[in-house]
């Protein structure tokens, strides 16, 4: 008996266009609700973080020494490296931290340097033997030369103008004939020689123990740096040379050209009173003493070669205590008291904006050997603040550049002392490494002269949420030591 076969199931029908758009709309609705849970996810659980590399420290030795054990002690945690301002770069200060069992040899820091180039390194041979020898110190403290150097122009200007009127033109025109090229080159102890050439009427160029001094338009200098460490022996060394201009590609512009001021043939006798503000007491004591030397050493070097046109040098001196209003008092001594025709001072960025508001009234130039915060730039608006000690606008980018190039941190947190000085120098090196491509995770400022400092430590060593760097295109310089 024949089987029947059962009939074929009809075909299965295709899904209607209607249904299939449906459908893919699922999926995309599906997708993106498992990326939004991915992100969402991501933000709502625990957040990267990071902590510093190293920590850009900008202060003074009388602060540092109270919480820099404290940071040692919990160096398990706070485990960054300490990268120092020039206001750190002290050997008895170094000496105080060996003592207490911290390892030095771990310390780097930037400072202004005396230039490689043998014509300018020549000056600072000469005064560092007639210090040494002066003094009978091996040591040359920071600043001194600086001090040096301040005494010696401000003379010069003083000589070749026939003035002590220091808001005269006549001088502030000399400042700048008697330290900028071109001219006959004058040495630190070469005062005959250099009163030889202005009485016959020739132009004369000082290169100084701190530099070659070029005042600009803003009567600030330029200058090299070096990144200073620590050897194994405790003592300071230049660990590596930081040329002038190096951290930035473009040429420095050239000093201004003006027109020479005529000097009589035979002037009278020209005394000078200079009154000096520096720091014996208070978180920037310890330089105080050498910088003092180093006016001393100048004024020396004047009175024993026939004075400015037979006028002596006499110095009067201040301590400021590293204090503003301090300082601020000084100056009103020296002025109303003392009748002094120029001030030297003061350390402290903070103490010399003080001193420049007594002084600026009154008329009477302030030159400082140590204040670098850029802020004086355009403070002085009449030509009466100079410093031969470099703005801080130079040294943040020469330390930025050190940080990110040759140390090769990428992320570093700012430490800095809440005054002119340390905000001044810590934002110059804030946004010159951050332009390079760094991160920077916290600024910190602190307030002088405290007992304690464990608040400002556990905030600039709290992690926070990390990022990821700036696209950026990479610098002509990053390619050169």
């Amino acid at each position: 008996m024949a089987v029947e076969s059962a009939p074929e199931a009809p075909p299965t029908a295709a899904p209607s266009k209607g249904k299939g758009m449906w459908i893919g709309l699922a999926v995309v609705v599906i997708v993106i609700v498992i990326l939004l849970g991915a992100v969402f996810g991501g933000l709502l659980g625990p957040p990267a973080t990071a902590k510093p590399e190293a920590v850009y420290h900008v202060g003074y030795p009388g602060d540092a020494i109270k919480y820099l054990p404290t940071v040692w002690t919990n160096r398990a945690v706070w485990d960054a490296k300490w990268f120092f301002s020039e206001g750190l770069r002290d050997q008895g200060f170094i000496d105080q931290l060996k003592a207490t069992g911290i390892n030095v040899t771990q310390i780097v820091g930037t400072a202004p340097t005396t230039s490689q180039n043998p014509a300018i390194l020549a000056s600072a041979t000469i005064f560092n033997e007639n210090y040494t020898t002066r003094f009978s110190d091996s040591t040359v403290g920071l600043f001194a030369s600086q001090a040096y150097d301040g005494i010696f122009v401000m003379s010069l200007a003083m000589a070749k103008a026939n003035t002590t009127d220091t808001s005269s033109a006549a001088f502030k025109q000399a400042m700048r004939d008697v330290s900028n090229p071109p001219g006959t080159t004058i040495r630190p102890q070469e005062w005959a020689k250099a009163i030889t050439e202005i009485s016959a009427g020739r132009d004369i160029d000082y290169v100084g123990a701190s530099g070659a001094v070029n005042f600009d338009q803003y009567g600030e200098v330029g200058s090299d740096y070096e990144v200073w460490g620590v050897n194994a022996a405790g003592t300071i060394y230049q660990k590596q040379f930081i040329a002038e201009g190096s951290w930035a590609p473009a040429p420095s512009p050239a000093p201004p050209v003006g027109t020479r001021s005529d000097v009589p043939r035979h002037p009278t006798a020209l005394p000078i009173k200079f009154g000096t503000i520096l720091s014996y007491t208070g978180g920037l004591g310890l330089y105080g003493p050498d910088i003092r030397n180093g006016t001393i050493l100048a004024a020396e070097n004047i009175n024993n070669n026939g004075g400015v046109w037979g006028g002596a040098v006499t110095l009067v001196h201040e301590d400021d205590a590293t204090n503003p209003t301090t300082g601020a008092n000084a100056a009103t001594k020296l002025i109303t008291i003392d009748n002094v025709d120029a001030i030297l001072g003061s350390l402290a960025s903070s103490v010399s904006q003080k001193v420049y508001e007594v002084a600026k009234p009154a008329g009477v130039a302030e030159l400082s050997p140590a204040s670098t915060s850029p802020l004086f730039t355009t403070l002085d608006d009449v030509d009466l603040f100079w410093r031969t000690a470099p703005s801080d606008a130079l040294q943040g980018k020469a330390a930025a550049l050190y940080a990110y190039r040759d140390a090769g941190w990428r992320k570093v947190s700012v430490f800095n002392i809440n005054n002119a000085y340390g905000n001044g120098l810590g934002d110059v090196f804030a946004s010159g490494f951050a332009a390079r491509g760094g991160q920077i995770l916290r600024q910190v400022p602190y307030e002088p002269d405290k007992a304690s400092y464990d608040s400002e430590l556990t905030t600039l060593f709290t992690p926070v949420v990390s990022r990821a760097p700036p696209m950026r295109a990479p610098r002509l310089d990053e390619g050169t030591r």
